[in-house]
């Protein structure tokens, strides 16, 4: 199926209750029990689950490629979801250029629980001397914001996947019609839904897409659904209708 196909149609939902072609957008944060105390829809309490969020989800796992998506409030929500799912004392290799707000929160929030260098991840030599035994994951950003420097991903993931190393690409400024890291080898796609995906400048939020539902993921979830870091049922909603006109 074609991307563009995938973007009108993945995220479409038609109501049972009324059979509108359009999904409503469900503001309910609890939902009705069956008789046998289940939850026969699914859906439990809006924080962990919500219709609007699935289809989002839904939508942006089909066009990158992927087994599941988590979406968040942020880009930057989404990033600090994955740095806080990382064991203490964890090492990250990151560009150094990347995004400051992903950058500061390493430098502010989680100096002394994390450890991180930002270098020229496009120089392999550079790369390969500061790879350490606790290296857990390498960020790559391409093209970078604001700098548009690229990096060539299946150079990094070959390095990476020779270490046991994750390797994470931030795809917001190429977006899946552009570029699909999860098939040049990367583990996990993040991306600021506010940019291109909300395009208009009045939506925020942030996403991302695994390859693998493993452990990592499964901690990932966890912080999703616990933090409350995610995005609002209208802005699910509008973000699903926003990615058609990709």
């Amino acid at each position: 199926m074609k991307t563009e196909t995938i973007a009108i149609h993945a995220g479409n939902h038609v109501d049972e209750a009324t059979r509108a072609v359009i999904q409503p957008i469900i503001m309910s944060t609890t939902f009705e029990r069956g008789e046998d105390g289940g939850f026969p829809a699914g859906y439990i309490y809006s924080r962990s689950s919500n219709p609007n969020r699935h289809a989002l989800e839904h939508v942006l796992a089909k066009l990158e490629g992927g087994v599941e998506a988590a979406s968040f409030s942020s880009g930057n929500a989404a990033g600090m979801s994955v740095f806080q799912s990382l064991e203490p004392g964890t090492h990250i290799i990151a560009p150094d250029d990347m995004y400051h707000g992903l950058r500061n929160q390493l430098k502010t929030l989680f100096a002394g629980i994390l450890t991180f260098d930002f270098i020229d991840v496009n120089d392999t030599g550079v790369l390969q001397q500061h790879i350490k035994p606790e290296t857990g994951l390498i960020w790559i950003e391409t093209p970078s914001n604001p700098l548009l420097k690229i990096t060539d991903i299946k150079k990094v993931v070959a390095i990476a996947k020779a270490k046991g190393i994750k390797v994470l690409c931030d795809n917001t400024f190429a977006t899946p019609m552009c570029q699909r890291p999860l098939e040049l080898g990367a583990d996990m796609v993040m991306h600021s839904a506010t940019k291109y995906f909300g395009g208009h400048s009045d939506l925020m939020g942030g996403v991302l897409i695994t390859t693998e539902k493993n452990d990592w993921w499964t901690k990932i979830r966890q912080v999703q659904e616990m933090g409350g870091a995610i995005p609002s049922p209208m802005d699910c909603y509008y973000l699903v209708r926003s990615i058609k006109t990709l």
